[in-house]
């Protein structure tokens, strides 16, 4: 069994179209609030997950780096990722494994850091970090629509470290963890189950569900690349998870944290 933490890393603001998609302003803005100009607060929750033998964290926040590129989302109340683990009781020379649902950039972007020297390099220097085949090859070479959210300098020096590792199926990376691939929001998402001690079977599933208000299978959104494949793999998710009645933690609900499908 395992034990986990969430970790909040920050917010920012995500156009309300954008992020409910095909559903009118009229019925998403009674579920999900915004502001004057139809900007939604958006979180960026990541999970750290203790076993007897691993140490691991998901996802990893947006990070500091590229705040001059992300200005119109207005990233706000960012907290350091490492400071936020260390409250948990460790450093991050002892997280054994990051896992990267995908690589946008509010995802992924706290993965590597700028040291002292200047360099970027992986923030967690001792971690496996776990990726898909399918959504790296989309990283070499983007679709038009999701190459502005791929930042070079979030993957590459993990790539040359030799510290990332592509999965090309679903894997059981630990007695308590399994990691699953999803399509639709972006090719090869990977979305993790794990065995908790209280709670049974939690689930992140990043953005295939990315807030509360997005169980409804038809709510979708813009950013989701491939709409109908999107609904198909959010039925095959959801399926799987009502019958289990497994607790879902949301990465950008601002508001909800976690619920019970």
């Amino acid at each position: 069994m395992a034990n986990f933490h969430i970790i909040e890393t920050g917010y920012f603001l995500a156009d309300g179209g954008a992020m409910f998609g095909p559903i009118p302003k009229k019925y998403w803005s009674k579920r999900y609030p915004c502001d004057e100009n139809n900007m939604c607060k958006m979180a960026m929750r990541c999970l750290f997950i203790e076993t007897e033998t691993r140490k691991i964290l998901i996802d990893c926040g947006a990070g500091d780096k590229q705040l001059d590129k992300l200005k119109y989302y207005q990233p706000h109340n960012l907290q350091d990722l490492t400071i936020e683990i260390e409250k948990i009781g460790y450093a991050a020379e002892e997280v054994t494994d990051v896992i990267l649902t995908h690589l946008h950039f509010d995802h992924c972007g706290g993965g590597t850091i700028i040291n002292n020297h200047g360099d970027t390099v992986p923030t967690f220097p001792n971690a496996k970090y776990w990726l898909s085949q399918q959504q790296w090859d989309n990283y070499v070479n983007p679709r038009p629509y999701e190459k502005d959210s791929f930042f070079a300098d979030n993957i590459d020096p993990i790539h040359k470290a030799g510290q990332l590792n592509l999965i090309s199926s679903d894997m059981l990376l630990c007695p308590e963890v399994l990691i699953k691939q999803y399509d639709g929001h972006t090719p090869g998402q990977l979305v993790v189950f794990i065995n908790s001690n209280d709670y049974g079977e939690v689930v992140f599933p990043g953005d295939v569900v990315p807030t509360s208000v997005h169980l409804p299978l038809g709510w979708l959104s813009a950013y989701d690349n491939n709409a109908a494949l999107a609904m198909e793999e959010k039925q095959r998710f959801l399926d799987e998870v009502k019958a289990k009645n497994s607790l879902l933690i949301f990465f950008h609900d601002a508001y909800e944290k976690m619920k019970r499908v």
